[in-house]
């Protein structure tokens, strides 16, 4: 697979229910089964677990990846059936959901939230430095990781009823709000942050990720607690929609402030705009993915953007 392939990809909104039983995920990631079996972020080893090349020389192991191709192999069981991939995805997803568990700093085994502070409990580290933000360094936590490993390990527990997958579920939740910097609440805002850092970052699909893992605890245990929290985070998000948007482009966060991809833009950004809109019934995601949207169809946006990453390449180099 090469980029020009990838562009042509397509990740939709899919499943957009609140019901107690979780189902598909909210968003069609069936198509992250090609880049990954392709090797397209990096090599596969032999037991199916996705890795990503950082570097000529550097192969790490991502967690959020794993989860992305968890959550993609379980809406393709869903709605493809067992038989798909010729019955391998099945297995594969029992490996993926498995390898989430082993990975996890020991979760306690009824999954209690911890009141007495910080604790490795429930986390999943990236072991390696940062190659973007050289403050980060292994190991570290990220929001967009304890959601996502969330959203899938809650559909493992559902598709195979393995006891095992739900509690480390919810040890992630509850480490997501007792990790420090992964979640910061300040005059009403909650924002789930994929890369801690102070100031903070925000970055758009970090938050709006880990806040899908938060509504799919809430759904999935009944927890009031994980409503409101859910409720909150996408309160949050609607009021800073404008901050995110340039004018003829959307941003990956509000301290950078680099705009994104075409394929970012295009993918990732406008369908979790409308997934949230139809979750939450707020018309400020839909405006905002219907302009953003628009971007990409206007001659003149694109090559504002191309001029803007064009600049903001050449400001980071020099």
């Amino acid at each position: 697979m090469s980029d020009r392939s990838l562009a042509h990809l397509s990740f939709p909104p899919l499943h957009l229910s609140q019901e107690r039983e979780l189902g598909p995920y909210y968003q069609d990631l069936r198509p992250a089964i090609q880049i990954v079996q392709s090797e397209f972020h990096g090599p596969v080893d032999s037991d199916g677990i996705p890795h990503v090349r950082l570097g000529p020389e550097q192969v790490v192991e991502h967690p959020v990846t794993v989860a992305q191709y968890a959550l993609a192999l379980h809406s393709q069981l869903q709605l493809e059936g067992r038989e798909a991939q010729g019955g391998q995805a099945e297995p594969l997803l029992q490996r993926l959901a498995d390898h989430l568990v082993e990975r996890q700093e020991g979760p306690s085994p009824k999954a209690e939230p911890v009141r007495d502070g910080p604790t490795e409990a429930g986390v999943w580290f990236l072991r390696f430095d940062s190659p973007k933000y050289p403050w980060l360094r292994a190991p570290w936590a990220s929001a967009i990781v304890q959601g996502m490993a969330v959203s899938a390990l809650l559909r493992a527990e559902e598709w195979f009823g393995d006891p095992r997958y739900g509690a480390a579920a919810a040890a992630g939740y509850h480490a997501l709000h007792n990790w420090e910097g992964l979640h910061l609440e300040a005059e009403g805002d909650l924002w789930y942050e994929e890369y801690p850092a102070h100031p903070p970052l925000h970055v758009l699909n970090g938050h709006l990720y880990a806040a899908l893992g938060v509504l799919d605890m809430a759904r999935h245990s009944g927890d009031l607690e994980a409503r409101a929290r859910w409720g909150r985070a996408g309160e949050t998000a609607a009021c800073y929609l404008e901050a995110f948007d340039v004018g003829y482009w959307s941003v990956y966060d509000l301290g950078q402030r680099e705009p994104v991809s075409r394929h970012y833009h295009g993918n990732i950004h406008v369908p979790l705009l409308r997934i949230f809109g139809e979750l939450t019934h707020d018309a400020r995601f839909t405006d905002a993915a219907q302009r953003w949207e628009g971007y990409l169809h206007s001659p003149v946006a694109r090559l504002r953007h191309a001029v803007s990453a064009r600049l903001h390449r050449w400001r980071k180099i020099s």
